[in-house]
């Protein structure tokens, strides 16, 4: 499927009027505005007042174009340019008290642009009734002095809304790059979270039975064969799960997580008490709360001296509820690692607790004179929306 067309992708010279219709839109103003004062002076043969309107245009262009060069923008000194055209043109109009109805266009073409954005339309609004009070005294005529009127705030409101959108069109081409910027480190945070947690886990069996291995290899030599085969399968699992979360298909299962939290648990000598609840999850909800019981398990076998644990799945209308609680004391590793007390927070608890709010729960660790308690609590859909 191919991507939506932007202004970045058009053609060299579509982008760049695409991004900078100010300064040729509005100068398209000049010769249509001036060529008629400009004509008269040369029919009249009047050559100060035909000098006099190429200056004024060229002030236009001043103003006008200022504002759209490399990094600038509307500032002090594009709105002293427009002052300067500003006195220009009542300079015109006081010596030869003419062309009114064409300058003041002109003039508010030029304010929509030169004038910083929180005051440009206040200053065409302004022109706007002017010429529409100068010209209409002057000729005597209401429509004459709508027609201008309108004329000078449209001219002024149209360049002021074109370089709004242009300018609002940017900032949402800036904002599609950073999303994609953060798109992207936020997939590279997903997969090394994930592979912490599938390695961490797989690492961690494998170490507790070979340790078992070791201790039996003396006097047991078949179970501790058996111990050494069953880490030779862990370690392939581990293998096929990595693979399997780089092909992005990696699925976690609640039960799953649970059966293997009582193996490793009980491998290590940790006597495990599990309950859980019949209700069927979601399938986003079980299988956090599957990350949430095996990174919780893995924390138990390598940072605490437990003796017994308990596992207790919940869930309700509103809410499903693990907790992984032991009587062990939890060790600096532990705590750090869920970012509880003054060591630095770790890649393991942290990485749920990141998993778990991303899922709008809650996650809580804690530890007490009777033990080490990992809590997460996700919300379930109503009825109706599942």
């Amino acid at each position: 499927m191919s991507s939506p067309l932007t202004f970045t992708d058009a053609p060299p010279s579509l982008a760049w009027l695409a991004y900078r219709p100010g300064s040729w839109l509005a100068l398209i103003a000049a010769p249509l505005l001036l060529v008629a004062p400009l004509l008269g002076a040369f029919v009249a043969a009047e050559w100060a007042r035909a000098g006099y309107v190429v200056l004024v245009g060229a002030a236009f262009a001043a103003a006008v174009a200022w504002p759209f060069g490399a990094r600038r923008r509307p500032g002090p000194a594009t709105e002293l340019a427009f002052v300067a055209l500003l006195l220009l043109c009542a300079g015109y109009f006081a010596i030869w008290r003419t062309d009114q109805a064409l300058l003041f266009p002109l003039l508010a073409v030029a304010a929509s642009l030169a004038i910083r954005r929180r005051w440009a339309m206040g200053v065409v609004g302004s022109i706007a009734v002017t010429a529409a009070f100068a010209v209409g005294f002057e000729a005597g005529s209401l429509a004459a002095a709508v027609l201008v009127g309108f004329a000078a705030f449209a001219g002024g409101a149209g360049n002021y809304l074109v370089q709004y959108y242009v300018a609002l069109t940017r900032e949402l081409d800036r904002t599609r790059e950073r999303l994609a910027v953060a798109a992207v480190a936020d997939e590279r945070l997903r997969f090394s979270r994930d592979l912490h947690d599938l390695l961490g886990h797989s690492l961690s069996i494998i170490a507790v039975k070979s340790e078992v291995a070791r201790r039996l290899m003396p006097s047991d030599v078949a179970a501790a064969s058996t111990h050494v085969a069953e880490v030779e399968e862990i370690a392939r699992d581990a293998l096929g799960e990595v693979r399997s979360v780089v092909a992005g298909s990696r699925s976690m299962r609640l039960a799953d997580q649970l059966a293997n939290a009582r193996r490793v648990l009980g491998d290590a000598g940790i006597a495990t008490a599990v309950t859980t609840t019949d209700r069927p999850l979601p399938i986003t909800v079980d299988a956090t709360l599957g990350w949430v019981v095996r990174e919780a398990a893995t924390n138990v076998v390598r940072h605490s001296s437990a003796r017994h644990c308990t596992i207790a799945v919940a869930a309700n209308d509103d809410e499903a509820r693990v907790e992984v609680s032991d009587d062990g004391r939890a060790t600096a590793a532990a705590a750090g690692s869920s970012g509880v007390g003054a060591g630095a927070p770790g890649s393991g608890l942290a990485g749920l607790r990141e998993r778990v709010e991303a899922a709008g729960g809650e996650f809580t660790v804690g530890s007490s004179p009777s033990g080490f308690r990992v809590t997460a609590v996700l919300p379930l859909p109503s009825e109706a929306g599942r």
